[in-house]
């Protein structure tokens, strides 16, 4: 079992695929394969349905199946749903920090997982939201993270 978890966001997942952004997709790659190599990474069914509902839009990928297996191939690193505690715990943050509804759903489902660090652009790399760390998977390698843990 890992020392620490790391929630990753849509955002990230999303990246793999724009080839819009070659440098940013290799990047969010290099994240993927180390945190799924350390059995770091989770995520939920939130991220599972948004970067579907993305992919599908964007017609990244070349069909609805392909995109549906993309997003099959991540259930094994979480599929948790929101929960009633979830929601209660997302108001919570969001009067407290005042972050997007979407993305404090996302941070109280870390939180009830237990993850340590949460990887994302959306949010202010270094903060701390409860007891999680927000890291911009564009700011710091795997490594730096993956070794202070």
């Amino acid at each position: 079992m890992p020392a620490a978890k790391v929630f990753v966001d849509t955002n990230v997942l999303l990246y793999v695929h724009d080839k819009k952004v070659e440098e940013r997709s290799g990047v969010a790659l290099a994240w993927i394969f180390a945190l799924a190599e350390s059995r770091s990474i989770c995520i939920n069914m939130q991220v599972l349905n948004e970067l579907a509902y993305v992919l599908l839009r964007k017609r990244w990928l070349p069909s609805a199946e392909a995109t549906f297996h993309a997003v099959d191939q991540l259930v094994a690193w979480g599929n948790y749903p929101l929960t009633g505690e979830i929601v209660s715990k997302a108001r919570r943050l969001h009067i407290r920090y005042g972050c997007s509804w979407w993305d404090c759903l996302l941070l109280a489902s870390a939180l009830e997982l237990g993850c340590t660090h949460f990887l994302s652009e959306d949010l202010q790399d270094g903060q701390r939201i409860d007891s999680l760390t927000i890291v911009d998977p564009f700011a710091h390698s795997p490594e730096q993270i993956l070794t202070s843990l």
